[in-house]
């Protein structure tokens, strides 16, 4: 299973308990409990992992509060569906020319396409969804049990008094698969997309060594200046100690994205050492004993995830950091016996540079009110837009045989060619 990939569906026999759908809300993780959860829910994948999604629950992110579908049969768990609530602005990935219009009506109407929505999956950037049905139920009753979860979702957040209810996120393997089920309720609408850059096949190559020439000296430069400013990388798998000093570096970064879905708490960092173990450690940059950057890295055993970066925004070029992040990750993962690493949402401009790719994502969205609905299924694709693809350029030595390298990872991508040497 790539990172596009999903659960649903991979089923070595199929079971199918019978009788009846039982479906219940409780409001803690720990009232589903971790069996339940790894029944629905791969245990090999860490960014699925019951502990992951523990220590989000206990981080007491603000403007959120977390709700769990948990649907059984027969005394049986077929899924586990975990949501959250939280206020958002409906401009979240619009455009800048939306969101500049929408700024100047915030003046006179400050909770203008505010609202708060009610989300299936988690708050973290995991770039996959959390649709936890059972993986061996047959296609049949898997589906029933999604539309199950689809109108009890929807009758939810009618409960609650919210109106729009979104899923994240689908990737575009995941997309068929749930379509034409979810489709009665949901429309679908793009989320930012996700990256992906080929590293090399472990033994045979490295990311330094099939870059053209052009490229691998840039690359040396930037790399050289980390030194020349005095700064020095650590790699710590306790970083909870670290916890309050990577805390506003990491919302440096936050409050520089034009794509803010959530906001995480000192506690986050600090308790994932602990309940993760193995599964996580930081990349640490320091100039002197000052923390100037970092990376938090989750693991499992065919992925290493780089998932939230912290930046000193004031040292970022006189260090070349943002850059300097991106070359520690591919070396870390060369470390690891890796040959693709996920970049995450965001910055494409700068990974495409860098010799990253795009792979799409998606949101399925509802709003509990007939007629908002229908305007957002005639307005989905402005308020939620397609991410632009980067001109891509050409960074390696050999293009097709990069290409090749994702497709055999089972990467999907696209990308813009411009069609130059460059």
């Amino acid at each position: 299973m790539t990172a596009s990939a999903t659960a649903i569906g991979s089923a070595p026999a199929p079971h199918a308990p019978p009788g009846p759908l039982e479906l219940r809300w409780v409001s803690s993780i720990q009232d589903i409990g971790r069996e339940a959860w790894n029944t629905c829910f791969p245990t090999s994948d860490v960014m699925q992992a019951y502990e992951l999604h523990q220590a989000t629950e206990a981080a007491s992110i603000e403007d959120v509060q977390f709700h769990y579908l948990q649907v059984r049969s027969a005394g049986e768990v077929l899924a586990v569906v975990p949501c959250f609530r939280f206020r958002m602005s409906l401009t979240v990935i619009a455009p800048d020319n939306v969101n500049k219009v929408v700024s100047q009506v915030r003046r006179v109407l400050p909770g203008f396409l505010f609202l708060n929505a009610f989300v299936i999956g988690t708050p973290i950037a995991i770039c996959k969804d959390l649709l936890g049905v059972r993986p061996d139920l047959p296609k049949p009753r898997r589906d029933a049990v999604l539309r199950a979860i689809s109108d009890e979702v929807v009758a939810r957040a009618r409960h609650l008094k919210l109106g729009l209810v979104f899923m994240k996120e689908l990737t575009t393997r995941l997309l068929p698969e749930v379509r034409d089920v979810l489709s009665p309720r949901f429309s679908f609408v793009e989320s930012a997309a996700t990256t992906y850059l080929y590293l090399g096949e472990p033994g045979k190559s490295t990311y330094r060594e099939r870059l053209r020439k052009k490229y691998r000296s840039l690359m040396n430069n930037r790399m050289a200046r980390v030194q020349e400013a005095g700064m020095r990388w650590e790699q710590v798998a306790d970083f909870s100690r670290y916890a309050a000093q990577m805390h506003p570096l990491y919302l440096q970064v936050l409050n520089r994205s034009k794509i803010r879905f959530e906001t995480l708490s000192v506690d986050f960092f600090a308790r994932l050492p602990a309940l993760l173990g193995e599964r996580v450690f930081a990349l640490l940059c320091f100039k002197g004993e000052q923390l100037v950057s970092f990376e938090l890295f989750l693991k499992d055993d065919e992925w290493v995830h780089p998932i939230y970066l912290g930046l000193d925004y004031h040292l970022r070029d006189e260090g070349s950091l943002y850059f300097n992040s991106i070359y520690k990750i591919v070396e870390v993962l060369e470390a690891h016996g890796k040959a693709v690493v996920q970049l995450g949402q965001t910055s494409y401009a700068v990974k495409a540079s860098i010799g990253a790719v795009v792979d799409r994502l998606y949101l399925a969205v509802h709003h509990t009110n007939p007629v908002l609905d229908a305007l957002l299924k005639r307005f989905g694709a402005e308020l939620f837009p397609p991410t632009p693809l980067p001109r891509s350029q050409r960074v390696f030595r050999d293009m097709k045989e990069n290409d090749d390298g994702l497709a055999r990872h089972g990467i999907h991508f696209e990308r813009l060619d411009d069609g130059s040497e460059e």
